[in-house]
């Protein structure tokens, strides 16, 4: 069929409307072009599509330049798009998210990266060996010679490592310090076929890591050096860590009073060790890997480190909130949770867009009005969105 595209979800795909009502998403699409698309799955109100053929062609459209992509690689879906369109591309699905769900909200303001070097995590498949991305909408394994997408010391070992029998890695590595892991997911050796890594590497196994078995990394983001352990979550590049801290800094100074600050989800401690030197802070994270490794990474700070889920959290007031959840967002009782502590301001994290603006509006719900917000590149290339926003009492 013939589409007209009009906007662009909150996953980057085109919509458009068919002649019968339904609204189609189209991926690869962009706003304002017209495609001829074929469905490839249907529902009563709403379509999936792929472009057979694009008739009028947006401005932002650029010929895709890795070959791995144009095979089907699910790895990058923005490549289609100008790198600077990319960013407006993102504000606007975060806006629309925002307004979908009645939040009063300013104008937000757009950041890239500076001094990026590429991802420097990757989880790949392993076939015969070899690490591989998996293709989009399939379980097929594109297996590449080259990814621009990721660091070059993160790059060798996705193309030159052989991985054994293993199913899937996690390819992790220090941009800033130069320490390299991966961490194997099933059995590394067997039938012939054994692990090869340079000598700088440090190999371990899901296995291992079960039975007790700590590995782990340094990386310098931040004006600082961090500990990450195999199981800890990190951000996928230091200048997304440098960009994230920044921007949280900016709001905290300029918007709070002393006392004491929440960092909720934590992680490894990196907005309790940056934005939160010279407070107390109560840090809360659930996981025991990323506990242990802030309480590493925050030796000498005026920090209380809590293994808890936050929904659990017994709250005491605090001047500042800041909380970094997972792509699910803080939900119902996070938020509820978190406001207990009654701050002044509270500094959101998220990396979705619409469990992002769900969260803003039960924040508005309690109390706190969305007073500035910056929508981040941290993912170039991608679909994928960051958001830091501040809320004031």
């Amino acid at each position: 069929m013939k589409l007209r595209v009009t906007a662009a979800a909150r996953n980057g795909t085109g919509v458009a409307r068919a002649d019968d009502g339904r609204v189609v998403f189209v991926e690869g699409a962009l706003p304002g072009e017209v495609v001829t698309a074929e469905l490839v799955r249907t529902d009563r109100r709403w379509a999936r599509a792929r472009i057979i053929s694009v008739i009028e062609a947006s401005k932002d459209r650029v010929p895709i330049s890795c070959s791995h992509q144009l095979e089907g690689c699910g790895g990058c879906d923005l490549l289609h798009v100008e790198p600077a369109a990319q960013l407006r591309m993102k504000q606007s699905m975060v806006v629309d998210q925002l307004v979908r769900a009645q939040v009063k909200a300013p104008d937000p303001v757009l950041r890239s990266l500076d001094n990026d070097q590429g991802r420097t995590t990757i989880k790949a498949a392993v076939v015969n060996g070899r690490a591989g991305y998996r293709a989009r909408s399939s379980h097929d394994v594109i297996v590449p010679d080259v990814c621009g997408a990721v660091d070059p010391a993160a790059e060798q070992l996705l193309v030159e490592g052989r991985f054994g029998q293993a199913r899937e890695v996690t390819i992790r590595i220090g941009n800033r310090t130069g320490e390299r892991m991966v961490v194997l997911n099933g059995n590394a050796n067997g039938n012939g076929n054994k692990v090869m890594l340079p000598d700088d590497v440090l190999a371990v196994t899901t296995a291992e890591l079960q039975s007790g078995k700590r590995a782990w990394i340094h990386e310098e983001a931040a004006g600082r050096r961090w500990r990450v352990s195999a199981r800890s979550f990190f951000q996928n590049r230091p200048a997304g860590v440098d960009a994230l801290v920044d921007e949280v800094t900016k709001m905290v100074d300029e918007l709070a009073d002393d006392g004491v600050m929440v960092d909720a989800y934590a992680g490894i401690g990196v907005f309790a060790g940056t934005v939160g030197v010279g407070r107390k802070v109560h840090v809360i994270e659930r996981g025991k890997d990323p506990t242990a490794d802030a309480r590493v990474n925050l030796n000498g700070n005026d920090a209380l480190v809590l293994t808890a889920a936050v929904e659990n959290w017994r709250s005491s007031p605090a001047a500042v909130v800041v909380a970094d959840p997972a792509r699910e967002g803080l939900g119902v009782r996070g938020v509820r949770a978190l406001l207990r502590a009654e701050p002044d301001v509270f500094v959101l994290v998220s990396c979705d867009p619409s469990s992002f603006a769900r969260d803003a509006k039960l924040l508005e719900n309690g109390g706190m009005t969305l007073n500035r917000y910056t929508v981040l590149d941290l993912f170039p290339g991608t679909s994928h969105v960051e958001t830091v926003a501040a809320f004031v009492a």
